[in-house]
């Protein structure tokens, strides 16, 4: 992974960038808040928002969210409906990250991302001797 949303991440001692996502957080009301990055390494998942609203690929720092992924509770696919047209829905995959609820884009399946957070989550787990949760 290269480019703008990796450069946001100052890494820790042997930490990795692994995978990143494009995301829109939702709120409790199940609006968005402003687009994203959700940005995974061997260590941990942050969340960056994109910086303004004409801000291209630049990102807003610190990141809004961390989780150290051996300290992660749950990691679980979400579906969301985005209304359009007069009436019609369509439905969005997603993923919820110990509660807290991000919308991914049409192309990205939530399984897939998921499983990816839930393989490094247990990697990470194993490298500190942790049981796997």
């Amino acid at each position: 992974m290269s480019g703008p949303p990796a450069d946001a991440v100052a890494p820790e001692g042997g930490e990795k960038l692994l995978k990143h996502w494009t995301v829109e957080p939702v709120r409790a009301d199940r609006s968005t808040d402003r687009a994203g990055w959700l940005i995974l390494t061997s260590h941990r998942c942050l969340f960056f928002r994109k910086a303004g609203l004409l801000g291209g690929s630049r990102v807003e720092r610190p990141a809004a969210f961390t989780w150290r992924l051996e300290e992660m509770r749950a990691v679980t696919p979400q579906r969301f409906w985005m209304k359009v047209g007069y009436g019609d829905q369509l439905e969005m995959p997603g993923l919820s990250i110990d509660g807290q609820a991000f919308r991914l884009n049409r192309e990205t399946p939530s399984r897939g991302a998921v499983d990816e957070i839930l393989r490094a989550r247990q990697v990470r787990r194993v490298e500190l001797g942790l049981p796997l949760a």
